[in-house]
């Protein structure tokens, strides 16, 4: 899998030159979200291809293989994150449902993480048919993000991961609630660097370069792989304040203001 620097460096690309060859009709919000699908897709892909091998590994009886397959495929799917509940919340809502899973990724993670993959078998065939479903509605040519849905569902996600996800995270069992937070963290970068920064750039230059310092920021706090020793308080007044950052950016950029919190 090629790095994200690799893919923004490719996209960024790939949209100046689109925005060179037609200028006069380009919309470069919507040149921005048409550049962000193929990292949806690829990381999507990921979490995909993790469930399949989660499930051939299960019923394999392998625990360990299965345990770092279910950990391969949550970490495509956090990258994605921005994406999920905003454009798909039906199959966000069975495949991430938390606190209280009764189906999806934690359901499986406290039978598996425990070796009980007698358990897991059900939840796992139907986690598997609906990340395929959401597969291939995301890669249908007539889908489109939209830049107001982005912009909500970074907004939404930075808020998250400072005021929830500091807290202790949402996946206990397997022991990588700060790989969610590492993942999500990208997810946003993308989202953001993609889609929002260079018309930022065009109407509030200073804005533009200190939401990039402060996603810097959030990502310096969630280093490492030790849960314990992330500042949770820090991360928590970072995370909201690149979520206030981002509703600001969507105010200069016309669009509607994202909410958080809900």
């Amino acid at each position: 899998m090629q790095s994200f620097s690799q893919f923004l460096r490719g996209a960024l690309i790939a949209t100046f030159a689109a925005l060179t060859m037609n200028a006069a009709a380009a919309d470069p919000l919507s040149d921005g979200a048409a550049a962000y699908k193929p990292y949806a897709v690829e990381h999507i892909g990921i979490a995909l291809a993790g469930a399949k091998e989660l499930q051939a590994a299960a019923r394999a009886g392998d625990v360990k293989a299965a345990q770092a397959a279910w950990i391969k495929s949550r970490k495509g799917w956090e990258a994605a994150e921005p994406i999920t509940g905003e454009f798909f919340s039906k199959l966000d809502e069975v495949i991430d449902a938390w606190p209280d899973a009764k189906q999806g990724y934690h359901a499986i993670e406290a039978a598996l993480f425990s070796g009980k993959l007698a358990d897991i078998a059900a939840p796992t065939d139907k986690l598997v048919a609906d990340l395929a479903t959401f597969d291939k509605e995301l890669k249908a040519p007539g889908f489109k993000f939209t830049p107001q849905g982005l912009i909500n569902g970074a907004t939404k996600l930075a808020y998250e991961v400072g005021e929830n996800k500091s807290k202790g995270g949402e996946s206990p069992y397997a022991g990588t609630s700060i790989v969610d937070m590492q993942e999500n963290v990208e997810g946003i970068e993308a989202v953001y660097k993609l889609v929002f920064e260079e018309s930022l750039k065009a109407h509030d230059d200073k804005l533009a370069s200190a939401i990039d310092d402060k996603i810097e920021d959030v990502e310096g706090l969630v280093k490492g792989d030790d849960l314990k020793k992330v500042d949770q308080a820090a991360l928590k007044r970072n995370g909201e304040e690149l979520a206030v950052m981002l509703q600001s950016a969507a105010a200069k950029l016309n669009l509607k203001k994202p909410t958080v919190g809900e």
